[in-house]
């Protein structure tokens, strides 16, 4: 029994007005502007009426009284822009580079043509200072992400300073959260509707859940990083803006097809994982232990040979005799040929399930044999006689990496394709379409490059599952969205764009039964089950150290399907030369269907087993709208803008928060209501205006200031809201009532030509994040029994509570920093960006332990805490240097030029390693994150040569190599482990001075002990055309 949900009609009215307006928001801009004067070349005056045109477009424009002329609606890219004008020669300027949201000035000074009879092209030149730049931001073009030695585009977002990976694989900006990044490919959001592991502890991730950044860069125009605040245009995110802008096709067919290769090899650093020096292969791998043992009644009862079979002894009556002297030469005889037989046979199967095979029933397998491959191709061009009525560009990508160690996947596979359609039939009227189709096979605790996200999750603290590969399930992904876009151009300087997207999104992990399973039965018993796959248990499987396979199914299980459908309209006007006016709409709608269990199968989990299960259906609704100026004087360009966002997760939370109904068995409850209360209430709706102000002040050409104050905010993930899991109770319970988590952020930037060859920008940063969201605990009375549960306080009539987790608004953090880059800008063989953050990130929650209803015998205690937070990295570097050899460059060999048409790039970065805490006196308290680990630092190589032939087709070959010096970053330590690292410097893969409890880090998790990627070496060929 429930309320009726309702979206509240006073914020629909009020959202209603602003509909009139038009926005986009998804896909968001993806054009830009050039503007300037045409004057006469002789006389120095205005040329009025001369046709400017975009070439290769059917954009273009014609200038005013002041001989001004502005064109809007570019689509990112370079471009030949032409100016004529009767009478006067035609002058063409080249190499026009236009950017997402930023302004291009391009001047012409055309002459009579009885002075100059022939058309003249000239090179533009790019602007030393970005005078519309109102946040920091850096634009990264098509030729140096190729150069750039990186796998994906998502190595793109390590150039930046600003931008840090975590342990998982996900991207944070200044010191955010993850999941607070706006990510589009053309306009289309890439949004993950599941990042948590299925039915797991709160807060948790799965591994890689970044994959879809990955596209394939051959079809890649631009990419726009903006790190500081960003316009009203973008929402849903509160620290930054990545925008992918796709190829569109050109007016002839052309295309690239590339392979690449990293031969197969060990990826990790330490010992090979199954390397026959081992603890256990030293101990159990020698067969003369096992027969040392055989004296042993433990190790005899382990081998099987006191179990009963149909209530008769198999070999009692033979060892009691044996154990009392009794026996006779014979049945000595006997009892030393059955345990040497049993000892063979059991000592045999060890090795087997031990030994890397491809036809293990483990899963145990040789992971060093396999190869990295990956296939790229992207081509494009006209389809028809016009090039300029339909265009396409497709551009794909399918890669096969294997798992750095012992996985169920072995290989993680991932796919990328994309076809942008581009029609235009009559100037006014453009469609594009676009279709992805995205899909990685991977697993759940594998993927990142993080050593402790790379398979065999959860050691040193758990048992290895190095002998047990099979226990995860593997992980299957699939993305298939759709976007029709429409342009209408009502004139020159006004446009109006409507924008259709949907998303269908697939997440499993499948269940299958293990060999070694209770219902197989395919255990040891040499008498009875001659075939026995896997070995009973006993002590050789040294179950303190490794996971004993008796698994009845894999151990987790999901099956997420979630639709995004949204649609915008945005409208445009450039209303006078100084003001470009943007405003629009969008909504999003989901359908949300998530079911998971953490544990073996059983059906109906989420019901009749006590066990971890999670599941909800819900659909919510999200509404935003933006009103956004863009004012530009000749000292000052304003951003001035207002974004309003509203929400609900059309969700039910139950009446009492204390009592909420349970639907399975084996749970608490009081003896009156013993499934707690099944009212529910409708979730509230959220909504929140935020004002954005950037303001630059160029001074002259060579120097601007700028000002940014911004209020951003996103919405809580979807697992904060509507998770419902269960353990004997209610384990954690998801809060649709949640509010936007909001961030204000305030930016002073700098920007100074240095010698007309480079530009400094500063930027001086601080974010203030308020109604972050955390974990709120409850004592209730239908809360959790299991292992994370049990009692927590009673009523004053001794009814016993239980805890449950909730997310609540009470996280708060801020970060304050200090953002410089050096930019080459003056660009012919060498180019340079070089980027460094000197910052610091506090963290913190408040409010109550402990939620308890009233009449408790239990106090509640408010707290606050602030900390340094335990991601932040006070020092962080980036450097991307790269140099171009042109045709008829470089060294020459008999009228060869041996290195023309090539590039090279290395990357370096370096950064200070994460906070720790650790005290040496007990009575020190208080303390957070007073330590560090080393500083982490990497340098990356890439060579690319092509080779071009009169054809018009080129061969391309190349050469990646990444962490040229083999550098190590240590692993982050807990327990005896780090004590042992502090005090004397031992790591994880050195048993120097340990007890053989303290052991056990070095025999199952010596791997470890570095976190990053050994050198690495790829080699690629292509061909073009």
């Amino acid at each position: 029994m429930h309320t009726t949900n309702t979206f509240s009609f006073s914020y629909l009215r009020l959202f209603s007005f602003f509909i009139l307006f038009s926005i986009i928001l998804f896909p968001q801009s993806q054009t830009g502007k050039i503007t300037g004067k045409v004057t006469d070349a002789s006389t120095g005056e205005v040329v009025i009426g001369a046709n400017v045109i975009i070439e290769g477009t059917r954009l273009g424009g014609v200038t005013d009284v002041n001989g001004r002329y502005i064109v809007i609606n570019i689509p990112a890219g370079e471009y030949r822009v032409t100016a004529s004008m009767i009478g006067y020669n035609k002058l063409t300027v080249k190499d026009v580079y236009v950017v997402v949201d930023r302004t291009v000035e391009v001047n012409f000074k055309i002459s009579d043509v009885a002075i100059q009879t022939e058309q003249v092209v000239i090179t533009a030149e790019r602007p030393k200072i970005i005078k519309d730049q109102t946040s920091t931001s850096t634009t990264i073009s098509e030729s140096q992400i190729k150069a750039a030695p990186i796998e994906g585009l998502r190595g793109t977002l390590d150039l930046s300073a600003g931008f840090q990976k975590t342990a998982t694989g996900t991207y944070t900006v200044r010191g955010s959260g993850a999941y607070e990044v706006n990510f589009q490919i053309n306009g289309v959001e890439q949004v993950n509707t599941s990042t948590g592991g299925p039915a797991s502890t709160p807060g948790s991730e799965k591994a890689n859940n970044s994959w879809k950044y990955d596209v394939n860069p051959l079809g890649v125009q631009q990419l726009q990083l903006i790190t500081g605040g960003f316009s009203a245009e973008y929402g849903n995110a509160q620290a930054g803006v990545v925008k992918v802008i796709l190829k569109e096709g050109t007016p002839k067919i052309s295309g690239e097809f590339r392979m690449e290769h990293r031969p197969a090899g060990q990826y990790h650093f330490g010992e090979y994982l199954y390397n026959r020096n081992s603890f256990e292969w030293q101990r159990w791998g020698d067969i003369n232990y096992w027969y040392a043992q055989r004296n042993q009644e433990s190790f005899i009862r382990d081998l099987g040979l006191l179990d009963k079979s149909s209530n008769k002894d198999r070999y009692n009556w033979l060892y009691d005799k044996y154990k009392s002297a009794s026996a006779t030469s014979a049945d000595t005889a006997l009892w030393n040929q059955v345990v040497d037989r049993e000892i063979q046979w059991a000592y045999d199967l060890w090795v087997k399930n031990h030994s890397p095979a491809d036809d293990n029933v483990l899963g145990v397998y040789d992971y060093t044999k396999y190869s990295y491959n990956r296939y790229l191709i992207g081509i494009g061009g006209p389809l028809g006689q016009d090039p300029q009525t339909l265009r396409f560009y497709f551009s794909g990508e399918y890669r096969a990496n294997p798992t750095r160690l012992p996985t169920p996947e072995k290989i993680q596979v991932y796919q990328n394709y994309i076809l942008n359609l581009t029609y235009q039939p009559i100037k006014d009227h453009k469609i594009k379409y676009m279709g992805s189709f995205q899909k990685y096979r991977g697993g759940i605790w594998s993927g990142s490059d993080d050593i402790r996200w790379s398979g065999i999750a959860f050691v040193p603290s758990g048992a290895s599952t190095k002998y047990l590969v099979t226990v995860d399930p593997v992980r299957t992904e699939q993305t298939i969205a759709q976007s029709i876009n429409y342009v209408y151009t009502i004139n020159n300087l006004s446009f109006i764009e409507a924008t259709l997207t949907t998303q269908n999104e697939i997440y499993q992990l499948p269940y299958l039964y293990l060999a070694g399973n209770t219902q197989e039965n395919d255990r040891l018993d040499s008498s009875l089950d001659a075939r026995g796959f896997v070995l009973r248990d006993g002590a050789w499987w040294e179950g303190s150290l490794f996971r004993r396979p008796f698994n009845l199914s894999t151990n987790y299980y999901q099956d997420s399907r979630n639709t995004t459908t949204s649609l915008s309209v945005d409208y445009t006007n450039q209303v006078l030369p100084t003001n470009l006016f943007k405003a629009g709409i969008r909504v999003n709608y989901w359908d949300l269907f998530n079911h998971a269990v953490n544990s073996s199968f059983t059906a109906n989990t989420y019901v009749v087993r006590s066990g971890y299960a999670e599941y909800y259906h819900a659909y919510p609704l999200n509404l935003a709208f933006y009103i956004q100026d863009k004012m530009e004087y000749e000292g000052m360009i304003a951003n001035l803008g207002l974004r309003g966002e509203m929400y609900n997760f059309q969700s039910q939370s139950p009446i009492d928060p204390f009592n909420p109904f349970y639907p399975g068995i084996n749970g608490p409850g009081k003896l009156d209501s013993p499934y707690g209360n099944p009212l529910t209430e409708s979730s509230s709706t959220k909504f929140i205006l935020m004002p954005r102000v950037g303001i630059s002040f160029p001074i002259g050409e060579s120097t601007a200031f700028r000002i940014q104050y911004g209020h951003f905010a996103s919405m809580p993930i979807f697992t904060q809201a509507l998770s419902q899991r269960t353990d004997q109770g209610w384990l954690v319970r998801g809060n649709p009532n949640l509010d936007f988590k909001k961030t204000i952020n305030y930016e002073f930037g700098l920007q100074q030509l240095i010698e007309d060859s480079h530009r400094l920008d500063i930027a001086l940063y601080y974010n203030d994040r308020v109604s972050q969201v955390g974990t709120q605990r409850y004592a209730s009375f239908t809360g959790s029994l299991g292992p994370q549960g049990g009692v927590v306080g009673y009523t004053s009539d001794d009814i016993p509570l239980y805890p449950y987790t909730s997310y609540n608004n009470n996280a708060f953090g801020s970060t304050t920093g200090l953002e410089v880059v050096l930019d080459k800008v003056n660009v012919t063989n060498w180019s340079y960006r070089l980027s460094y953050t000197l910052s610091q990130t506090t963290e913190g929650n408040y409010g109550q332990a402990y939620i308890y209803p009233e009449n408790t015998r239990s106090e509640a205690r408010n707290f606050t805490g602030e900390f340094l937070s335990g991601s932040d990295r006070t020092h962080s570097f980036r450097a991307l240097v790269q140099y171009i050899m042109r045709e008829g460059e470089g060294p020459r060999f008999m009228n060869y030029y041996l290195l023309e048409n090539s590039v090279m790039g290395l990357t370096y970065a370096a950064q200070t390693g994460l906070p720790f805490t650790y005290v040496t006196t007990f009575d020190v308290s208080g303390i957070t994150n007073n330590r560090r680990y080393p500083l982490e630092s990497n340098f990356d190589f890439n060579f690319i040569r092509e080779f071009k032939f009169p054809s018009g087709r080129k061969l391309l070959f190349g050469v990646r190599v990444m962490n040229v010096f083999n550098n190590r970053w240590l692993t982050p330590l807990s327990a005896d482990d780090l004590n042992f690292w502090v005090e004397k410097g031992i790591t994880m893969d050195n048993p120097i001075d340990k007890t053989e409890t303290q052991l056990k880090s070095y025999r199952i998790a010596a791997f470890k002990t570095y976190k990053n990627i050994p050198r690495q070496v790829f080699f690629t060929l292509g061909i073009g055309f």
